[in-house]
């Protein structure tokens, strides 16, 4: 009888890790209701912003390149994706800095992994529940709603943009390794996603050569592609090229992942916490 290959046994471990995961967001149904309310006050506010800003038009301004409902969809997508990702990098840096990482270096599993894999389960109870919400939130605010293909596109480049975001928390993480807190990097992380990422703004507003830039970061894999695919309904090679730039990102930044964390397992065998 043929013994199932590790490969297929690691899958079946995160398949399961991610099942708890989601089962254990699901079950938590008040704070997801929260999140839904904050994410609705958010917008809210920076509907009305846009909205006021887009109703004047100034000259001179980039208000004049403004889409004619403002930005406040393109917002309440970047908004939904990044309060869909959990903090993966508080878990992590506790983890690590409180010990109690070592019992699960002696299971066959890879912690790396089944903490990414319930995470994501848990990330996935708040795409499902926030974009619910930004639907019902067009509605109230008497807005259309996007075309069929152009939700498919949203949906698709979203939830690989969170799952690059939530690598990138990940890496925040898994400096915990050399730091004493993960604060600093994070707050770092965090910026760059707010410029490269176009979190309020699409970064086809930018100069041509920021732009470029933001575009070939995995910032803009993270937030930008979904926002701009809700404005603007990407062609069919548009979205090819957004998609193949989310999955080399998600690739890239997985094996970086991985090359981290063998470095700091090292770093902890040899020297301690």
């Amino acid at each position: 009888m043929r013994s199932t290959p590790p490969f297929i046994r690691d899958l079946a471990a995160a398949g399961a890790a991610y099942r708890v995961g989601l089962s254990a967001a699901v079950s938590q149904g008040p704070i997801l209701l929260g999140r839904a309310v904050f994410y609705g006050v958010c917008l809210m506010v920076l509907v009305a912003f846009w909205d006021k800003l887009a109703s004047h038009r100034l000259p001179g301004t980039l208000a004049a390149r403004l889409p004619p409902g403002g930005l406040g969809v393109y917002v309440g997508v970047t908004e939904w994706i990044t309060l869909s990702v959990p903090a993966i990098h508080f878990k992590l840096q506790d983890d690590i800095q409180g010990g109690v990482l070592e019992p699960h270096l002696l299971r066959p599993k890879s912690y790396l992994a089944q903490t990414l894999a319930g995470q994501a389960g848990f990330m996935t109870a708040r795409l499902a529940l926030l974009g619910a919400a930004g639907l019902a939130l067009l509605a109230l605010f008497v807005r259309p709603w996007p075309s069929a293909p152009t939700l498919a596109a949203v949906a698709v480049l979203g939830v690989l943009g969170a799952a690059i975001g939530l690598l990138l928390l990940a890496l925040v993480g898994l400096t915990a390794f050399w730091l004493r807190r993960v604060l600093p990097p994070m707050l770092i992380v965090q910026k760059l996603a707010f410029l490269f990422g176009g979190l309020f703004a699409p970064i086809a507003f930018y100069p041509d050569w920021l732009y470029r830039i933001a575009w070939a970061s995995p910032f803009g894999a993270h937030l930008a592609f979904a926002g701009a695919a809700i404005i603007a309904p990407p062609a069919w090679p548009d979205f090819a090229a957004a998609l193949a730039a989310q999955l080399f990102w998600l690739a890239a930044l997985s094996g970086l992942a991985a090359l981290i964390w063998r470095a700091g397992l090292r770093k902890t065998l040899r020297d301690g916490v």
